[in-house]
């Protein structure tokens, strides 16, 4: 079977993007009806998974009328994002102090994460977004 892969790995092997580690295809969860492999391992899956049930059940719920402080949409505004998603608001939180930030709906949380949740590359985003 053959995936894309990071220049310079062997076949059959993948780099998980948050563990740094590269590891067999078989390590990763393949990700929508077209199977394309997860970025990151099962064992990371299961802890970030784990971080964000903890960080769920401490955060406050997002107030009735709340609005994302990304792209302004109240929820009302929005839809919900995947399967089995009950809300449109995703716990947000900081990745190095796995401390609660606020909540975002489902698109923004993942822009952010594509950008590495890095204040820089959205900085940079921003302004390649103006030219």
């Amino acid at each position: 079977m053959s995936y894309e892969l990071f220049e310079g790995l062997e076949e059959d092997t993948k780099l998980c993007t948050m563990c740094n580690r590269i590891l067999p295809v078989y390590n990763f969860a393949k990700e929508g009806s077209k199977g394309y492999l997860r970025y990151e391992c099962r064992e990371c899956a299961r802890k970030q998974g784990k971080l964000v049930a903890k960080i769920k059940k401490s955060a406050p719920p997002a107030p009735k009328d709340h609005v994302c402080p990304v792209c302004q949409r109240t929820a009302d505004q929005l839809t919900t994002y995947g399967k089995n998603k009950k809300s449109v608001w995703v716990a947000d939180h900081d990745h190095e102090t796995e401390l609660f930030r606020g909540w975002l709906c489902h698109k923004c949380n993942l822009g952010l994460g594509n950008l590495g949740d890095d204040a820089e590359r959205c900085k940079r985003a921003a302004e390649y977004l103006l030219l």
